[in-house]
């Protein structure tokens, strides 16, 4: 129908850091997308290639993401434990963060795969979020980091 698909602008500007000439801690940062629609995957595929993060450069969030797991299912029971296993990067080196708002997908995440430090965006991610999340993860801070949204405030 109808529907337009476009990022929160937080999102988008947090994006953006990952960029070539972005933020240089994020350079080597794996970038993966964990989503349980019912929508078809080439729907997810599509909105993922044609979602803009910079207009101007013409990347798509495609052009960001490393790593999909995008269908049905629990984040905590299915796809963390697909993206462990794809990447090969440890849980307590993976940070999440969720705008879900019907579900607890940070739960989840955080009693399924010991060691994620997950942050919940209810609002969509904004810059004070992911640095909030950053900070917290570098403390070696993990598990669901409520402490997050009270720092930003």
């Amino acid at each position: 129908g109808g529907d337009v698909v476009r990022l929160f602008s937080g999102a988008a500007a947090v994006l953006a850091r990952f960029l070539p000439g972005g933020d240089p801690r994020l350079s080597s940062a794996t970038v993966a997308v964990a989503s349980s629609t019912t929508e078809p995957a080439a729907y997810a595929a599509t909105c993922l290639e044609n979602l803009p993060v910079s207009p101007e450069r013409g990347e798509t969030v495609a052009d960001l993401v490393d790593h999909r797991q995008i269908y049905p299912g629990s984040k905590g029971r299915q796809h963390f434990p697909a993206l462990q296993r794809e990447t090969g990067v440890p849980f307590d080196q993976m940070l999440f963060f969720d705008d879900c708002t019907y579900g607890d997908n940070c739960g989840d995440v955080a009693r399924s795969c010991p060691g994620v430090a997950c942050v919940r965006t209810p609002h969509g991610l904004t810059e004070a979020l992911f640095d909030a999340g950053l900070a917290a993860f570098a403390r070696g801070e993990r598990g669901v980091l409520d402490a997050v949204k009270d720092a930003v405030k």
